[in-house]
């Protein structure tokens, strides 16, 4: 009666397919309230001040072809169960991905975090459980690559690559759900690369300015240990060098971190 569930005894399903590496997962509502001073009643009343706002965040290990990076763009409805305690389950039926994110470093497994916003009702008794975990692959930093200004020479020790899908729901009397969930383009992309320096240099302070602002060379490979599987391809479509920062210091080497933007 009082025991408790174990992170072995939950399982995560997206669109059926189980997803393995997570390290943590958090499934929130929330409701905007106002409470309201009325004639003639003295403790007030609570009432509804907006939609409710639901959405679930994934923190993972990048440990297969993530089926995640599919739901950009328009029309990519996801749903999704978490199941624990042999037949409890908890999830949603459409849900858009509005949030991603890979982190990569020397030393350590690549980390993907991912936000989805829920347009129906997160409800008890939503089971969407299915196929298994996908075969996992584990990379490591010598089957990392990437590719951007002084990364040939240079010795990139980490990166972070993100993008946001805009989004607006559109509601109508009497219906407590959307009717519609707009995709609002474009995509907006950013990346920053931290490089330890060999031989590279800060571009000129007015360079983005004075020169093409769009089209840089700015991809990132991930692949299994072996070098053989690609299980990430990310990229910046468009992108352009929106600032350097250039550290040195007493009890490090000179690092230079370039951040790119970009769009699709």
């Amino acid at each position: 009666m009082y025991g408790s569930t174990l992170n072995y005894e939950s399982h995560f399903y997206l669109s059926t397919r189980e997803l393995s590496g997570i390290e943590s997962l958090n499934i929130a509502y929330q409701n905007s309230q106002n409470t309201s001073k009325l004639v003639g009643y003295k403790k007030g009343a609570t009432t509804i001040q907006g939609a409710t706002s639901q959405s679930l965040t994934l923190a993972r290990n990048l440990i297969y072809n993530d089926p995640l990076l599919e739901y950009t763009g328009e029309n990519k409805i996801v749903s999704g169960s978490f199941n624990y305690d042999n037949n409890a389950s908890y999830g949603f039926n459409s849900g858009y991905l509005t949030e991603y994110s890979v982190n990569c470093a020397v030393g350590s497994i690549p980390k993907v975090n991912t936000t989805i916003a829920v347009y129906d009702e997160l409800a008890s008794g939503v089971n969407l459980s299915g196929a298994g975990a996908q075969t996992i692959y584990v990379p490591s930093q010598g089957s990392i690559t990437a590719t951007c200004d002084n990364s040939t020479t240079n010795r990139v020790v980490g990166f972070d690559y993100s993008l946001t899908v805009p989004r607006k729901p559109y509601y109508s009397i009497g219906s407590e759900t959307p009717i519609e969930v707009k995709y609002i383009p474009p995509i907006q992309y950013s990346a920053t690369v931290q490089i330890e320096v060999d031989d590279a240099f800060m571009q000129s302070g007015y360079s983005f300015l004075e020169n093409e602002k769009e089209g840089k060379n700015v991809s990132f490979s991930i692949k299994d240990r072996a070098g053989v599987v690609t299980l990430q391809t990310l990229t910046i479509p468009r992108a352009s060098l929106v600032n350097e920062q250039l550290t040195s210091s007493s009890d490090g080497n000179v690092r230079l971190t370039l951040n790119y933007v970009g769009h699709s």
